[in-house]
């Protein structure tokens, strides 16, 4: 009975250090986008080092009608006031739980451009943040009306594993707190 006692306190501690790593990366890592307003996006990490040349353009480059896309996007006011500033593409990049890498081209001859985007394959391991609390209501199998308040919060992916904690407690008294291991697809 000691050693069972004694696996399961070996348990708990991993993931007691597994959450507190998982929490401190979300903590101090900076969001990749603020989901209110349109910001300037960090460029790709392997990309930062490469050298930047000039090439011959065209004689005029295709743009986006500025005040339109402006009013119809809500971009910042300081798109439509610097002339400087053109939209020359747009894209519309689908949900993914990994990075999703994009590419502005501009064909010189055509002067179009066109964004092309990749989504980045996740890695074996990672930690992830997703969090939900909520209530449920509805009737028991005694027919009992029955309302129940819950948590949960993944804090570790293994594959499309993901590992995290849950606990619940209902109005008829009953609560628990509980591993949980869940496979998404």
């Amino acid at each position: 009975m000691a050693t069972k006692i004694k696996i399961v306190i070996v348990v708990l501690v991993i993931l007691l250090g597994v959450a507190t790593g998982s929490a401190l990366y979300h903590w101090y890592s900076k969001p990749p986008f603020n989901t209110v307003e349109y910001i300037k996006v960090p460029e790709i990490r392997e990309v930062i080092k490469i050298k930047r040349v000039n090439v011959p353009g065209p004689e005029r480059i295709v743009t986006i009608e500025k005040q339109v896309i402006v009013e119809k996007l809500g971009l910042p006011e300081w798109i439509r006031t610097n002339e400087d500033e053109q939209a020359i593409a747009t894209a519309s990049i689908a949900p993914y739980r990994g990075k999703t890498n994009a590419v502005a081209l501009l064909n010189t001859k055509t002067g179009v451009g066109q964004i092309i985007a990749k989504q980045e394959p996740l890695s074996l391991f990672g930690f992830v943040n997703d969090r939900e609390v909520g209530i449920r209501a509805g009737v028991n199998f005694k027919g009992e009306p029955e309302t129940t308040v819950y948590g949960s919060w993944n804090f570790a992916r293994i594959g499309n594993a993901h590992i995290g904690i849950y606990a619940d407690a209902s109005s008829t008294g009953q609560a628990k707190g509980q591993m949980s291991v869940g496979f998404r697809f």
